[in-house]
């Protein structure tokens, strides 16, 4: 009972058909790729994934306000606003201050002087760095580093300010950061882990001990999720001889991870249509046909940050495991269609479209539940793809190239084990 079990699982039609299920994904994939007027469907479905929901659609517990960290808009504020909200910051006494501002060149003789007394005022300073390419023309590895000026970069550390979106088009959804990289033997930490250093060190290291060259972002909220300050927040007004501090900050900033950059001119409506230093995020309302960005980068950082210091990183199904899942997954099924194929011809479209359906849903709908709840990325979609492609493989297979199949396998096995053995004549014994 037990043998005939086996040999009905391990039937080679179930193993050919499961075969011909992944060849026909794989054509389709490189199809794709070949014909330049399909790469707007290719480009569209890769800014696309289901785990977005989770974000778009409350399936997750809404997380509470991360007290430990403020968020800082300078608007348009020239060099002399932002080191005079610099001075107001650092009197405060915060943890750390993380500035997202590039810095690279010298403008006015005065405000320049101005805002390096103001970094030189902080404790704990960050600042910015970008990876770039020294020749646009190879874009493989990024071989330059780019620091702010060193009038500036003297007074604190640095970490890169780069955030990942597919084929590195501003356009599309961010969801993933690069921790750390090297580039001509200078290792440089993420802006927002070089933040995250200043605060606790250990987090950090058991963050980048798993060793991951591109980890996903566990996005847990916008700007209100966070303590926010706008640009009127820190300064009152501008009375013709400087900048005059708000007496009534409301937000104590001592030991607190302060963040600045822009963010909009300031936080009135016209801030949502600001696209500048903006990224399309998991958080947007919209997590299909995204119009408008949704993010700031420095609320990027800020969620990079507080996702390692919160110990809440996102762990991911491995490439090999996702293509095992949809391997096992479609042999399965291809097991099943093939039964009812053989024994019920009649209910084979209703029950295999039926169960088709049902089990799409059930992975996605599975898939979409763990990240949600358990921080966990299953790479379920090979699996889905190969659920709903094998029960018409399997009609093409049986119609077109079982026969096929089947008097390929019989002649091969006819050549190597049913070939007539030559009988040689008897030997006369030789007379004497």
């Amino acid at each position: 009972m037990i043998l005939r079990i086996l040999k009905f699982i391990f039937k080679p039609d179930h193993i050919y058909c499961t075969i011909l299920v992944f060849l026909f994904m794989l054509g389709i994939q490189k199809l794709v790729a070949k014909f330049s007027f399909l790469n707007p469907i290719d480009t569209a479905l890769s800014d696309f994934e289901m785990t977005d929901i989770v974000f778009s659609e409350g399936i997750r517990d809404t997380p509470s306000l991360d007290t430990n960290i403020v968020l800082v808009n300078f608007g348009n504020l020239s060099r002399r606003g932002i080191a005079k909200e610099i001075e107001i910051i650092a009197s405060k006494k915060p943890k750390v201050l993380g500035i997202d501002c590039s810095f690279r060149i010298l403008k006015n003789k005065d405000d320049d002087s101005l805002l390096a007394l103001a970094m030189s005022k902080v404790e704990n300073l960050v600042l910015y760095s970008k990876l770039d390419y020294s020749s646009k023309a190879n874009i493989d590895a990024f071989d330059t580093l780019l620091f702010c000026q060193p009038k500036f970069a003297q007074y604190g550390s640095s970490g890169f300010c780069n955030l990942i979106t597919p084929g590195q088009d501003a356009y599309l959804t961010c969801r993933t950061f690069k921790p750390i990289d090297s580039v001509n033997g200078h290792i440089e930490n993420a802006f927002a882990l070089e933040i995250a250093t200043h605060v606790n060190k250990s987090k950090v290291d058991k963050f980048l001990s798993r060793n991951k060259e591109v980890e996903i972002i566990n996005f847990r909220g916008n700007k209100d999720y966070f303590y926010s300050l706008d640009v009127g927040d820190l300064l009152g007004y501008d009375d013709g001889t400087g900048f005059i501090q708000n007496p009534e900050l409301g937000i104590n900033l001592k030991d607190k991870i302060v963040i600045m950059g822009f963010m909009g001119e300031n936080f009135g409506p016209k801030s949502n249509l600001t696209i500048e230093d903006k990224f399309h995020t998991p958080m947007n309302e919209n997590y299909a046909g995204k119009a408008y960005p949704d993010m700031f980068g420095v609320v990027v950082h800020a969620n990079i940050a507080s996702m390692v210091l919160n110990d809440i990183p996102i762990n991911t199904m491995s490439e090999s495991g996702g293509i095992l899942l949809a391997i096992l997954l479609c042999y399965l099924n291809v097991i099943f269609f093939f039964y009812i194929h053989d024994y019920f011809p009649s209910w084979y479209d209703l029950v295999v479209k039926t169960m088709q359906v049902f089990e799409v849903l059930v992975i996605l709908g599975t898939a979409v539940i763990i990240y949600g709840n358990y921080n966990y990325s299953m790479d379920v979609t090979i699996a889905a793809v190969a659920v709903g492609l094998c029960g018409d493989i399997l009609e093409v297979y049986t119609g077109a190239m079982y026969n096929i199949v089947r008097r390929t396998r019989d002649r091969i096995r006819n050549f190597f084990f049913n070939r007539k053995k030559v009988i040689a004549p008897p030997q006369v014994a030789e007379e004497e």
